[in-house]
């Protein structure tokens, strides 16, 4: 789908370049006192203009800016990006949605603002102006550290992204930038009320947020696609459409064959007569697609994260739907953040994934670190928003993908409960085992066990998966059968591949000849046997291509 905007402001102009599409909820509405353009889904439209008691979309934002200003941003949800031209004022509000799925970046160069919802479009941008782009060493060695970037960073020297739930204040007379936040989760008080009570109240706030996003595809009269695989989230956020009589009418999975995730989803689907669309990843041909996925990345995920989603989306044949449904980050804002039964600071839990170039980011890290009294608001941010959401990328080219733990009102609830309660996602359990026991019938793939019980998570975690792991990967020799995708078993198995991957690296490496100590590093990662490092030094070279 055409998507996206530019802009590029000078004191004395404004140059705005459209490429939205008529798709979905978009719409560029120009009036005398105000520009606004928006991009997106906006799951909750039809509530907005029930409430204002209006039939048409445009008078009700004409309306709900005459009364709120830049406030308005905040009445949104959903997928979305967008901003405000206050003519009168000469005020700019540039906006995106509270997970910042939906990217801006911008950035200031020779009295002139450059604001672009593709990095691609804004770095050819400002090499048509005659700006000569370089790549942030530090961001290039936070990806081989972190496997994606933190905070506001990109690849490209004093560019940025906008914050999550941010939006920037921009004078145009004076080409002050300023970010505000519009939704703030730190903000949240604690859950008072008893653990009953929130387990009662999460399962109205999740149901909610379910019908929300499936009502989404009945006002745009096309059918219902759930992604399904052998994890507790997408098979609990699907239960629960089927639970509001919303069932599916194609649930889509992708895995190795006969992995876990394949099997336990078409169990599921059979058991609930869904029509299961399943992709086998087998071979992993599609890890010669690196541009491609370093293209949808931007350089700000390591795109291994993302090209097997890819291969799904170019092979799947269900078409009649307006929405991929997923349970993305669920695990996460119930317990996957929390290392302590107590609220602490933020540390390198889940962000530091490769200690070699630590040293080079640390100070870094450190100070942003510093900026948060939790450390579930900065995984939230930085592995939730800033990595997991790779794969919404990668499906947006076809359709928006959403969630329902993705909700303003079920992220601040999460929030909200006591660490205590969802480490080792024992809420999480509660919760299914009360208001959606269908989820507990079968297996979780974390842990190859139901999800019936709150010992069985440590239990699966440190017996049944590792000794399934061992008995696969050292006895049987048989690693293709003990993952979602055996990237390794893949490229060892795989002459083609072998020969691909040392052609790219022959073919791009004289990139790196102005950055010698990145270059040997590179050099040091790719002769690796681990294909995981292989992948980060090619990862390094096809952004230097990309960008530069």
């Amino acid at each position: 789908m055409k998507k996206g905007f530019s802009l590029i402001i000078s004191p004395q102009n404004l140059v705005v370049n459209s490429f939205i599409s008529e798709e979905y909820d978009n719409f560029y509405l120009k009036s005398d006192a105000f520009d606004f353009l928006f991009e997106g889904i906006l799951l909750n439209k039809r509530k907005l203009l029930n409430e204002f008691a209006l039939k048409d979309f445009q008078t009700l934002i004409q309306e709900l800016y005459r009364l709120k200003k830049s406030d308005i941003i905040k009445e949104f949800e959903g997928e979305y990006r967008g901003f405000i031209y206050d003519k009168k004022e000469r005020k700019l509000f540039v906006f995106t949605n509270i997970t910042s799925t939906q990217r801006i970046f911008y950035g200031k160069f020779e009295n002139q603002l450059y604001i672009e919802t593709s990095l691609i479009r804004l770095n050819e941008a400002l090499k048509k102006d005659g700006v000569s782009t370089k790549p942030d060493i530090e961001s290039i060695y936070q990806l081989l550290s972190f496997s994606n970037l933190i905070e506001d960073k990109t690849p490209l020297q004093n560019v940025k992204k906008l914050f999550d739930a941010h939006y920037l204040d921009i004078d145009i007379s004076t080409l002050n930038c300023e970010q505000k936040i519009y939704f703030n989760l730190a903000e949240v008080p604690g859950y008072e009320k008893s653990k009953d009570d929130a387990i009662d109240a999460i399962h109205q706030i999740f149901t909610d947020s379910v019908v929300l996003e499936y009502k989404k595809d009945t006002e745009f009269g096309t059918d219902h696609l759930a992604l399904l695989s052998g994890g507790l989230d997408s098979r609990v956020a699907m239960m629960y459409a089927i639970k509001n009589n919303l069932k599916p009418g194609n649930a889509l999975c992708f895995s190795q064959s006969n992995y876990f995730d394949h099997t336990i989803s078409e169990k599921i689907a059979e058991d609930h007569n869904i029509h299961y669309e399943f992709i086998p990843l087998d071979g992993g041909k599609f890890l010669q697609k690196i541009d491609k996925l370093t293209a949808l990345s931007e350089g700000l995920v390591f795109y291994t994260g993302g090209i097997h989603a890819e291969h799904a989306m170019e092979k799947m044949k269900y078409e009649n739907f307006s929405l991929f449904h997923s349970g993305q980050i669920g695990d996460g804002v119930l317990g996957g953040f929390n290392t302590e039964p107590n609220r602490k600071k933020p540390s390198y839990f889940k962000i530091l994934e490769h200690q070699k170039f630590f040293s080079k980011v640390q100070n870094t890290l450190d100070e942003s670190l510093k900026n948060y009294e939790t450390e579930e608001l900065f995984l939230l941010r930085n592995v939730a928003y800033n990595r997991t959401v790779l794969g919404a990328h990668v499906f947006q080219q076809k359709r928006y993908q959403t969630s329902p733990f993705m909700t303003k009102d079920f992220l601040k609830f999460a929030i909200s409960l006591p660490e205590e309660w969802k480490f080792n996602h024992r809420f999480y359990i509660e919760w299914i085992n009360k208001h959606c026991k269908e989820a507990t019938k079968y297996r979780w793939e974390r842990t190859l066990m139901k999800p019936d019980a709150q010992w069985k998570t440590s239990f699966g975690d440190k017996v049944m998966k590792r000794g399934f792991n061992i008995l696969n990967n050292k006895i049987l020799k048989t690693p293709q059968n003990s993952s979602m995708y055996p990237y390794q078993y893949y490229f060892d198995n795989d002459v083609e591949i072998q020969q691909y991957y040392q052609k790219y690296f022959d073919d791009n490496i004289y990139r790196l000849e102005n950055y010698p100590e990145l270059s040997k590093d590179v050099l040091s990662l790719f002769g690796s046997e681990s294909f995981s490092l292989k992948s980060k030094a090619i990862n390094i070279l096809s952004i230097f291509k990309l960008y530069f």
